[in-house]
């Protein structure tokens, strides 16, 4: 006969019905995966004003572990008890049983109950139960998962010196968590918006899944209820503008899945009206999870936080999961100082319903492969450019538009230097967005048109190197890159069959066949003397070749880079090429195959007929601004796991101050070579 099986129980919910302070004790009331289990009055909280001081300077450890045992014995030390102890024995740890505190009264949710204690353990650190406040989930089970990647907004509220330090600092933390690892995350930050409006046609135009707003949280005058405050570049006081919680409801057209406020540094506002006032008025607005902090957070404890949380976010699919590991982290790195309570996070929906970000590899293909191919896993450190990022990205896949798909199938990447520098970064930008578009189900075939084209060793023209190539060389050094090993999505050889029957054909005086047997290649050279001026061959070659690679996608987008298209006979790019290739694909008689062309603006320009530059995306990539210098060297820093210390910062502001208006993206690989520890990370091949 068969045992009976215990389940192991996934959520407990303890609901925290009524005031601390009316004439009827408050309740709590204990659900376990949807069942009522238990319910009991909430004991005696004594004082609750001098709970809510315990992360005022001067507070000790020894004090916050007794606020912690007193909130302890209020919420689950009295009828309870047993019920909450059976329950830990019964949830075994893994997965971790998730606990929703949810708290009506403004009163009781203004409490530290992040401190809860019970024999010597901090329940919210504890491995297997994951903390999060919140009402009743409001969202429907199973919402579908969007295609990544995570798209995050930094807003910057403050202009001022120093606030702008602490600020780069954070950032700095966010960018090397987020992008470290490439396609997996987008990352833009906006610096002190003049007004709401500049604010909200930002997040309308990006449509963030986070937004992570970097300021100060402060008490309005006459009512104490928080509001976020915004100075603008001009400088404090002037053009100052407020953000309140009856703001945020018309703020956004996008509703942002999630929210993070480290917003309260310098003047505190009622700790009730900021989780349940700002907080729940993002939560109202649409946003599925809020992370605030409940009091001022030190300026490094707040790089340690974002780090951690940012890195584990884009790891484990529970936003609750990636706020207990920040925690752990804070726990570690500050031992006694309790900054590790700070934290809230307050959901309407479940933790893995918040962000449900999804990585689909063409098939045949897994992420792993990301790593074995050398010009993605270097992405690693490629830094800055956020709007050409998603310039270039969007112009052949916006999110927006799925799933009917891109307007525009042909992408031209072009770049300029502002200080006669030899690169500017196109490529890294092409390799960025095919890791992109790869992690979106793309077939992706980069060709570098540098490469030399490679015919059989018997061939006369074995091993000589063309630097320029005809149309033909293009075509056939397209298949060579396609179907080589080196290649992320390999195409097999066998997809060219056809197109070689045709080529063999159509180069000299043949006749083809209606229905032709695939063949290898002969490497013919075109006869261009045979024929006459309206001759199709070259016509019949190109479309055989759309047709070999339309074919091999089966279906399913493919995405051609060409890089460095300049290398290619401008005569035979117009004449041929542009015709037989670009064309057809540009106004989507190609689909699903879509194109990118990268080249020096100088060549685009000439190559490119004016006339169909409104089928064309287009993005052009220049030097940097010396502004951005030290932003991007913070982060370049953190991509190489060498934080930049205040010596190094002294170095870079000192080379700061003898920049041009612009440098190239070449400064990086200087520096790397300057800064000790920047050369041994190199050196090692470091990216985190």
């Amino acid at each position: 006969m068969a045992q009976d099986t215990v389940k192991t129980p996934v959520e407990a919910v303890l609901r925290l019905v009524g005031a601390a302070d009316s004439a009827q004790p408050a309740v709590v009331k204990l659900t376990v995966d949807g069942r009522p289990v238990a319910s009991a009055a909430l004991g005696d909280l004594g004082h609750t004003e001098d709970l809510m001081k315990v992360f005022d300077r001067g507070v000790g450890e020894q004090d916050r572990e007794q606020v912690g045992e007193r909130l302890y014995a209020a919420l689950l030390g009295g009828e309870l008890a047993e019920e909450w102890a059976a329950l830990r024995i019964g949830c075994g740890g893994r997965p971790p049983l998730r606990v929703r505190l949810d708290i009506q009264s403004p009163g009781l949710r203004c409490l530290p109950w992040e401190l809860l204690r019970h024999r010597g353990q901090w329940l919210w650190r504890r491995p297997e139960l994951r903390w999060r406040r919140g009402a009743e989930n409001t969202e429907a089970p199973g919402e579908p998962c969007e295609l990544g990647p995570l798209r995050v907004l930094v807003v910057v509220c403050h202009a001022a010196q120093d606030d702008r330090l602490l600020a780069e600092q954070e950032i700095a933390a966010i960018s090397g968590a987020l992008e470290a690892v490439p396609g997996r995350t987008h990352l833009e930050v906006l610096d002190h918006p003049g007004d709401a409006a500049e604010l909200s046609d930002h997040i309308d135009q990006l449509r963030p899944h986070v937004v992570h707003v970097i300021g100060h949280g402060m008490p309005r005058p006459g009512t104490g209820s928080p509001v976020i405050v915004f100075t603008t570049a001009a400088g404090e006081g002037a053009g100052d503008w407020e953000l309140a919680p009856d703001d945020v409801a018309d703020l956004t057209d996008w509703k942002p899945p999630l929210v993070v406020l480290n917003a309260c540094h310098l003047g505190k506002a009622d700790p009730a009206d900021w989780i349940g006032g700002m907080a729940q008025a993002f939560l109202d607005a649409g946003t599925r999870a809020v992370v605030s902090m409940q009091d001022d957070i030190e300026s490094d404890a707040a790089v340690v936080f974002s780090e951690k949380f940012y890195a584990e976010l884009c790891r484990v699919p529970g936003v609750d999961e990636a706020v207990a590991a920040a925690r752990t982290a804070l726990a570690k790195r500050a031992p006694g100082q309790g900054s590790w309570a700070l934290p809230v996070l307050l959901t309407r929906t479940a933790p893995e319903q918040v962000v449900p970000i999804e990585r689909r590899v063409p098939p045949g293909n897994s992420v792993d492969e990301l790593g074995t191919r050398k010009q993605y896993v270097e992405l690693g450190r490629f830094v800055g450019r956020p709007e050409e990022r998603r310039r270039a990205w969007w112009a052949l896949d916006d999110p927006s538009l799925a799933p009917r798909g891109t307007d525009r199938p042909v992408l031209v990447i072009g770049g300029k230097s502002q200080t006669d520098g030899e690169r500017t970064g196109k490529t890294w930008l092409t390799n960025w967005c095919l890791v992109t578009w790869f992690l979106r189900g793309h077939h992706i075939v980069s060709v570098d048109l540098r490469q030399p084209l490679q015919p059989p060793a018997h061939h006369r023209t074995a091993g000589r190197p063309t630097r320029h190539k005809d149309w033909l060389s293009t075509l056939r050094l397209i298949r060579q890159e396609a179907t080589s090993p080196r290649q992320l999505c390999r195409l097999p050889e066998a997809a060219f069959g056809t197109f070689n029957a045709v080529l063999n054909c159509f180069a000299g005086s043949g006749v083809l066949r209606d229905d032709p047997e695939p063949e290898e290649d002969r490497w013919q050279p075109f006869d261009d003397d045979i024929g006459d001026p309206n001759d199709k061959r070259k016509d019949r070659i190109m479309a055989a070749f759309l047709d070999a690679l339309r074919t091999a996608a089966a279906g399913r987008p493919m995405v051609v880079a060409l890089d460095h298209a300049d290398a290619i006979m401008r005569g035979a790019f117009v004449d041929v090429l542009y015709r037989g290739l670009v064309e057809p694909i540009a106004y989507g008689r190609a689909a699903p195959l879509r194109l990118i062309l990268v080249a020096r603006d100088a060549w685009l320009s000439e190559a490119l007929p004016e006339a169909d530059s409104h089928m064309l995306g287009r993005v052009s990539v220049g030097d940097f601004r010396s502004e951005q210098f030290l932003r991007l060297a913070r982060a370049y820093a953190r991509r190489l796991g060498v934080p930049a210390d205040d010596r190094t910062v002294a170095f870079l502001e000192s080379y700061r101050a003898l920049m041009a208006p612009h440098f190239g993206v070449e400064t990086f690989d200087t520096l790397t070579r300057l800064i000790p520890g920047w050369r041994a990370a190199g050196a090692q091949g470091a990216i985190r």
